[in-house]
């Protein structure tokens, strides 16, 4: 009996996205096999980018699902579709719990850039960035572009760092060089290069209007600039950056049921063609106010979604170890010195 694959080519609709089909198995032959960037390239085929590998079903073995191109700084892998998820359902469920890695958005910037493993961790959770696969989604698998992947991770963390760090001159100013040493990188990364701005019709781009702090003339060795400088051309960035990967968003209606009578409303909401587009937009929900975006833990260094406005740690054990070594900083000084006197 021929299998109905019509699944694949239905528009998704509102929230909708679809996790890639890997199994443990799968994730622990990429670990052994992938590793870190092009570490195993040369156990398998390196094409040039004029050859394009013929769209066909999904391989048997791995040996098959695997490929290089020159140039590239990570392998392309065959994946298969799995089901369908609700993303906005699990950013709703991160922030209910506080986690902010239970959403695609928060995963995304926990990965560590290269790692093939959590590449094939977060498609499994959340699937890919895209399903604008080489073989179609109609054959229900595809060939996915680590290199772009790991391209898009590193100006998505360039980004989020700016914002997280915004806050702490010596943080802003650190990441500022991360971005400057990684920036051909960043901007292999379309639709335009870091910071630009699209016209209305989204059919032109325009350099970052503003300077960024290696553009300075006057820039001296350590980066040290004024914070006031640093910080405006970060908000900007973030700014231009979040109305640049979020412009695959249209606007459509969702029909609700209408109370106890026999009735229906009619709702606005966003909708994307891509995860891409949907982790850009989550984002851009935590930073819409100054309250809903998640901090860093102060004791362990972990991410979280606090449930006070005073919270600086991801839990009360930590909130209270870290209030514990604060006291002792504050007091060991004068502490020692009233010791010496006597």
């Amino acid at each position: 009996m021929k299998q109905d694959h019509s699944k694949f080519s239905t528009v998704p609709l509102e929230a909708l996205w679809w996790r890639a089909k890997i199994s443990k198995e799968d994730v622990r032959w990429v670990r052994q096999h992938l590793g870190h960037g092009l570490q195993h390239s040369k156990d398998f085929q390196c094409f040039p980018k004029s050859v394009g590998v013929t769209p066909g079903p999904l391989g048997r073995d791995w040996q098959k699902r695997v490929y290089f191109v020159e140039g590239e700084t990570a392998p392309r892998v065959q994946i298969a579709l799995g089901d369908r998820y609700n993303y906005r359902e699990a950013y709703g469920r991160a922030r209910l719990a506080g986690d902010p890695h239970l959403s695609p958005h928060g995963l995304f910037r926990e990965l560590k850039n290269g790692y093939h493993e959590h590449a094939m961790l977060f498609m499994q959770q959340f699937g890919p960035l895209t399903w604008a696969l080489d073989s179609g989604p109609e054959r229900g698998a595809g060939w996915i572009n680590l290199s772009d992947f790991w391209d898009r991770h590193t100006r998505y963390v360039a980004v989020l760092q700016l914002w997280e760090s915004r806050g702490n001159e010596d943080d802003l100013r650190q990441s500022w060089q991360w971005i400057h040493e990684r920036l051909d990188r960043i901007n292999r990364v379309g639709p335009a290069s870091f910071g630009s701005v699209s016209s209305w019709s989204g059919e032109r781009y325009y350099d970052f209007p503003g300077v960024f702090p290696w553009e300075r003339a006057e820039l001296p060795e350590g980066w040290e600039q004024p914070y006031p400088l640093l910080l405006q051309a970060a908000h900007e960035v973030v700014n231009y950056e979040l109305n640049l990967h979020t412009q695959d968003c249209r606007q459509v209606w969702l029909m609700q049921p209408s109370g106890s009578i026999p009735d229906v409303t009619f709702e606005p909401t966003r909708s994307y063609a891509s995860l891409w587009g949907a982790l850009w937009d989550l984002f851009g929900q935590d930073v819409c106010t100054l309250k809903l975006g998640w901090r860093v833990c102060l004791e362990c260094g972990r991410r979280f979604y606090p449930k006070d406005r005073r919270s600086v740690c991801c839990s009360s054990k930590h909130q209270a170890l870290w209030s514990k070594r604060k006291w002792a900083r504050e007091n060991r000084g004068p502490q020692i010195l009233n010791h010496s006197r006597s």
